[in-house]
């Protein structure tokens, strides 16, 4: 006979109620509401010229199957018990971010929206450093409380991304601290650089490249697999053990060559539904 603990029940049931809501978009999006089909397709066939059509749909069928669960796992993880989450979240080889903070060199996280990038708020608990990330407020104030709640659980510290660059800049302390950026956004008009990803020219933003640099900070890229449903594992590649013997296009490349590598892995993880190439 299993026996679980409270705990685990509790879990078990959450986990479940997720899993429902999840096959309802599913459902809703193949079925009913194609949820921005035609961009996902068009931004798809420009990656994968050699994809046929049967590959096409099963590729959008897995991408919304991914889609489904994303909007899900954010409160998966908000009412998940803190002795629980190794099911959802693992982290590999974390010592090397470790290594750059013994040896006092502040850290900046290259991720990507890729997997699930909010699972990335667990990190406090890992390692003992100040961890700041950007968030994006919304209008409604109650409901950016709730939210901003719900994603510094963990100890995150988080900044308006208004005011990302700003303050991560004049940010002091006695310890060096990690900085985490999502680096894969479209910059918000053309500008900065551009260079080849995922068979396209792409205008990219060098903003997390620019902080490493004023900070003489490590850079170190977030690598993603889904092991299972929910369930991701999170690695680390250095970019740069000091940012200062580089420059923002060579960090941002080697960033985007990364990403690359890791989309191509299982390329439904990646957020297609955005558009990314046409401003």
């Amino acid at each position: 006979m299993f026996y679980f603990t409270p705990g685990q029940l509790y879990f078990i049931l959450v986990r479940i109620g997720c899993h429902l809501f999840s096959d309802i978009f599913y459902v809703a999006f193949v079925y009913i509401w194609p949820y921005r089909k035609v961009l996902i397709l068009k931004n798809t066939e420009k990656s994968f010229p050699h994809y046929s059509n049967s590959q096409k749909r099963q590729f959008l069928r897995k991408y919304y199957r991914h889609l489904a669960d994303l909007i899900t796992e954010p409160f998966l993880l908000s009412l998940c018990p803190e002795r629980e989450l190794h099911r959802l979240v693992r982290y590999e080889n974390l010592s090397l971010v470790r290594n750059f903070l013994i040896e006092g060199k502040d850290v900046v996280l290259m991720a990507a929206h890729c997997g699930n990038w909010e699972y990335l708020l667990t990190l406090p608990l890992e390692i003992e450093a100040e961890i700041f990330a950007a968030y994006s407020p919304v209008s409604q104030r109650l409901l950016n409380n709730k939210l901003k709640s719900m994603r510094s659980r963990f100890g995150i510290k988080l900044i308006p991304k208004k005011d990302w660059y700003r303050q991560v800049l004049k940010q002091e302390g006695n310890r060096p601290a990690i900085f985490l950026s999502v680096t894969d956004q479209r910059p918000a008009k053309p500008g900065g650089f551009n260079l080849m990803f995922l068979n396209q020219e792409t205008n990219v933003q060098s903003g997390a490249a620019r902080i490493a640099l004023k900070r003489a900070a490590s850079v170190v890229y977030v690598d993603v697999k889904k092991q299972s449903r929910n369930s991701y594992t999170f690695s680390f590649k250095v970019l740069s053990e000091d940012s200062q013997k580089s420059s923002e296009p060579a960090l941002i490349s080697a960033y985007y060559q990364c990403l690359e590598n890791t989309i191509l892995r299982q390329p439904e993880l990646w957020l297609w539904s955005h558009n990314r190439w046409k401003f």
